[in-house]
């Protein structure tokens, strides 16, 4: 087996090129690579990347990746907009179909083989897989869409005095009673205080 040790991820693998046997890529991500990773993530940086992949042929066309990756992503709360580091380590298992065609399986022990996959097959583009383009999708599949940061709840934030929550004030109160009668809210009409029948045991007592 062979092994690369190589010092950026922009490269393009063909399947043909490949040997049955495959090869180890170590990869370590550069400093204009983590500029560029943190473009197509929309995140706010990637400070590191690394990765160790096994790539080697897979069927009679494929390509099949495994290894594992470790990297270190800035994002920005959505709630308190702060930034905020996150630190993502998993593996890779990943087969790929040598053309844009997904094959029809006859075989039953195929589709079964599928079946159970973690990651089913996808289809490359002409044969060919663009490294760090693949790696970026991975990572995109692990970030969270809405990320928030350790204690960033808005009882939490209000608690601490990083963010104020507004409260209506009596007067908007007053001119939005003026503009929506039905949300005016309803005055306490006086106790009455006349009391017509309060003598009424005296006079029957009179009588």
């Amino acid at each position: 087996m062979q092994q690369y040790q190589t010092k950026n991820l922009k490269q393009i693998l063909n399947i043909e090129s490949l040997s049955n046997a495959g090869f180890q890529l170590n990869l370590v991500a550069n400093a204009s690579e983590l500029i560029e990773m943190a473009n197509l993530l929309h995140v706010a940086s990637v400070k590191s990347f690394s990765a160790s992949l096994m790539i080697r042929k897979w069927r009679r066309a494929g390509l099949q990746i495994e290894g594992s990756f470790k990297s270190r992503i800035t994002q920005n709360c959505v709630v308190s907009l702060e930034e905020f580091d996150v630190e993502m380590n998993d593996e890779i298992h990943q087969k790929f179909f040598g053309n844009t065609d997904t094959p029809k399986m006859t075989d039953s022990k195929e589709v079964e083989m599928l079946n159970t996959d973690n990651d089913p097959p996808e289809a490359l583009r002409d044969g060919n897989i663009n490294i760090l383009e693949y790696l970026v999708e991975v990572l995109a599949l692990q970030l969270d869409p809405y990320p928030r940061a350790p204690e960033s709840d808005i009882e939490t934030l209000s608690t601490f005095g990083n963010i104020e929550i507004n409260q209506p004030d009596s007067e908007s109160l007053a001119i939005e009673a003026e503009l929506n009668p039905a949300n005016k809210p309803s005055e306490k009409k006086p106790l009455a205080t006349h009391k017509p029948f309060a003598d009424l045991s005296k006079l029957l007592k009179d009588k």
